[in-house]
């Protein structure tokens, strides 16, 4: 029975079997028990089993996974659709930029090229549904049958040229994880964790054909009347004859041989596992190794007739830097399909350009290297946090990756631009495989048959991704650029963040040009349709010059206008001045354009100095518009007992301004601030915010001091001086005696605070004659008076 651990297994064979069990039963095994099983399988495996089985006709649950590269990428993706702002506070627009920005939207039957152009995409056709989860291998007979290998019953369909499907071969074992077919179409039948390969004839007999001790067999390939089998744990090539009889080609001391491939010599390409190397195996066992990775798993491997190989990687090994070995020439081979595993881990998804060699410090989950007769490697494609799992070439010299990125297919070009071929309806792509009807795609999550092309589909939609316009926005026009083929365009319009039964309905088709009839809102969408001429037998094919295609949306749009608001408003203590510090005069241009002066690196907020100056107060605030406006501020100000504003000063652009108080008289005062968002609005869309200052004493009369006759007792000196402020509290007093230093001098109760104080005087004169006492007075503003008193001793 599919998932009962069968009474054989012992050790390894126990770990895979044990686990799925669990997911087929619902007997979930513990954490500890997962991390020491998933610690010898490769990444792939490791992945597959993150999967809690629900039902096998309905999706499976997918445990999320955050990584700080997912982090990064999301940043990523979120610049790369822009909001292009030409004047703070007027039209904005929003345009999606590059393929990024697209990818983050919905395609059907569109493909999507690095630059962000929208094509009809090659059809997509249904042709079997196996009514598994999982496919993980398939291939093709002479006569144009299709095998697939699924999970995680162990079974094996054969799909004929008609497209009619039918059970070949119920395994004993839980997964069917690689497929082969010899010249007469024999079909081998690689299992696991039995670690088994049946031989099942072009009649439909079958058998064990061969049985290692090896718990996996990960990988086959047929070469002339040999077979070339890939296993684990223990990492194993064994070369098997044409009776089933096999002995050990090479003991690789990896864990896994997860692809092979064999060139017309005999030599095998092999792909390991954790090494993430790939070795050439000549055909008397001796091994070199073409390339060493810096990723853990080598999945797959694909080789073209002038002796290319290009290799799939997965799951970072480790950070370190690589360079591209040199090894000698391979002979030119003949390509020979591979087998492989799948998962079902949806991630987000970038492409980074092609690179000569991994550098330094990169983190990439799945990355594809093509490696040149010559020895020289190069880094074609990779992607931070998507897998792929199958690649193969496609007739125009492209090869095409089957990725976990909701089941999409790429084609990256001989200079590593990848473009987005397809969407399909299941979670990830599977396998590639080829019959001589033509190409086929094998998906998971479910397990489906597709053929792929060679015509256009007939039409393709395309839902974009959910725009943010922060605010309730009035919508303009929308337009696009290099329209070929029929073209159909809808919005709609919203204040959820997703689309939902509050969002307005799809709109009528608008045209080029046109103003947007949805409603304002904050949120808006896009749909496009783009439709083929189709041909007399109703297949849309079409030139590759008149393939249907459009790029360059945008969006105008007007949000709502918001009050700006003042976060703070400081009055610094008097007698601090400040100063604009000199900086790089500002480009005119750059002032009557109404672009922010950041983007040219003109820094609009350098930090006033703070100076000295006799009775200066200074204001110093912060001020910010939601949107983005650019702000000017107008202080006003009244006496307290006034109910008048006047203005002090308009229109300033500073955050700051300093007063010269000697202009007003001596009172208590309250300042208003005003800051505007008028230099980027209409005056009927303006809008102001504004924030008063506590009251503000402003005081620059200095105290008047009078003093009492000198009292003379011998040669001790008593005068009393009394100071009186008619605005302000006397804060200290200080003494100087003949011109000596000034020290601190107590009023006559003890404290100074109030708006007059008595201090008196006692001195003890050291000899006869003339001397003087100094009393200086400050008051709470700072203002200082002082009076001088002669006495003489006789």
């Amino acid at each position: 029975m599919p998932g009962a651990i069968h009474p054989r297994e012992t050790g390894t064979r126990r770990r895979l079997s044990s686990l799925t069990s669990g997911y087929v039963t619902g007997a979930i095994p513990t954490k500890e028990k997962m991390r020491m099983i998933e610690k010898s399988l490769p990444p792939f495996a490791r992945q597959a089993l993150a999967l809690r089985f629900v039902d096998r006709r309905v999706p499976y649950r997918v445990r999320a996974r955050v990584s700080r590269s997912a982090i990064a990428l999301s940043l990523t993706l979120l610049m790369g659709v822009l909001s292009i702002q030409a004047i703070a506070g007027g039209t904005q627009y929003w345009q999606p930029q590059g393929q990024a920005a697209y990818l983050r939207g919905d395609p059907e039957g569109i493909s999507i090229s690095r630059e962000g152009r929208l094509l009809l995409a090659p059809a997509l056709v249904p042709v079997f549904d196996t009514g598994q989860a999982f496919i993980w291998s398939s291939v093709a007979d002479r006569k144009g049958n299709i095998y697939l290998g699924t999970g995680h019953e162990g079974k094996v369909f054969r799909v004929d040229p008609q497209g009619k499907g039918a059970l070949l071969l119920d395994t004993e074992e839980l997964d069917v994880t690689a497929l082969a077919v010899d010249a007469e179409d024999n079909i081998y039948v690689g299992t696991s964790p039995q670690g088994k390969v049946y031989r099942v004839t072009p009649h439909g007999q079958s058998a064990v054909f061969f049985d290692p001790e090896d718990t996996y067999i990960w990988s086959l390939a047929v070469h002339g009347d040999t077979l070339f089998v890939g296993t684990g744990a223990k990492g194993r090539i064994y070369r098997v004859d044409k009776a089933g009889r096999g002995h050990v080609l090479i003991d690789t001391k990896e864990t896994n041989i997860m692809a092979l491939v064999v060139d017309p010599t005999g030599a095998v390409i092999a792909g390991t596992d954790p090494g993430g190397l790939v070795l050439k195996v000549t055909p008397q066992g001796r091994a070199f190794a073409l390339y060493d990775s810096p990723v853990r798993e080598i999945h797959d491997l694909w080789l073209t007739p002038d002796g290319t190989i290009y290799a799939l990687g997965l799951s970072e090994r480790e950070t370190r830097s690589t360079s591209a070995p040199s090894p000698s020439p391979p002979p030119p081979v003949t390509a020979t399909s591979s087998t492989g595993s799948v998962t079902v881990t949806i991630t987000s998804f970038d492409l980074t350009p092609p690179i000569a060699a991994e550098p330094e410090g990169q983190k990439v989950n799945a990355v594809l290297y093509r490696l040149r007769p010559s020895g020289e490697v190069e880094t074609l494609w990779s992607a931070p946090s998507t897998s792929a799992f199958c690649v193969m070439l496609d007739d125009a010299g492209n090869v095409l990756l089957g990725t976990n990125d909701k089941g999409r297919i790429y084609a990256v070009d001989p200079q590593g631009n990848a473009t987005l071929l397809v969407q399909t309806s299941e979670a990830q792509i599977s396998r590639f495989v080829r019959s001589r009807l033509g190409l086929f795609v094998a998906t998971s999550n479910l397990g489906k048959l597709f053929r792929l092309g060679p015509e256009w589909a007939a039409r393709g939609t395309y839902e974009s991704p959910v725009f943010d316009a922060r605010f309730i926005a009035q919508w303009g026009t929308i337009t696009w650029q290099n329209q070929v083929g029929r073209i159909e365009v809808r919005t709609r319009t919203g204040n959820t963040e997703a689309p939902d039964e509050t969002w307005s309905e799809w709109s009528p088709p608008v045209s080029n040009g046109g103003k947007v009839t949805s409603p304002p809102a904050r949120f808006i969408q896009f749909r496009l349709t783009l439709m083929a001429d189709q041909d007399v037998g109703g297949n849309a094919r079409a030139g590759a010059r008149s393939r249907p295609q459009v790029e360059g949306f945008r969006i105008a749009y007007l949000p709502q206008n918001v009050r700006p608001t003042i976060a703070s408003l400081d009055i610094l203590p008097s007698g601090v001045a400040l100063q604009e510090v000199p900086q790089q005069p500002m480009d005119p241009g750059i002032l009557s354009s109404g672009l922010d002066p950041s983007i040219f690196g003109v820094s609009a907020n350098v930090p006033p100095r703070r100076v000295y100056q006799r009775g200066a107060r200074s204001f110093q605030w912060t001020a910010s518009d939601p949107n983005g406006d650019q702000l000017v501020y107008s202080l006003f100000y009244r006496n307290v007992s006034e109910g008048q504003w006047r203005s002090l000063v308009r229109d300033l652009t500073q955050t700051f301004y300093t007063l010269d108080t000697e202009m007003l008289p001596d009172g208590w005062y309250i300042f208003r601030l005003v800051a505007s968002d008028l230099p980027s609005n209409a005056p009927e869309r303006a809008l102001e915010a504004e924030r008063l200052t506590e009251p503000i004493l402003i005081d620059n009369t200095p105290p008047v001091i009078r003093a009492t006759a000198p009292r003379l007792t011998g040669r001790r000196v008593e005068v009393t001086f009394t100071a009186t402020d008619a605005t302000s509290d006397i804060a200290r007093a200080e003494v100087s005696v003949n011109g000596g230093r000034w020290q601190q001098l107590l009023p006559d109760d003890g404290i100074a605070d109030s708006p007059e104080e008595a201090f008196t005087v006692r001195i003890e004169a050291e000899a006869p004659g003339e001397h003087t006492i100094t009393v200086r007075v400050l008051d709470m503003q700072g203002n200082a008076g002082s009076h001088k008193v002669t006495v003489i001793i006789p």
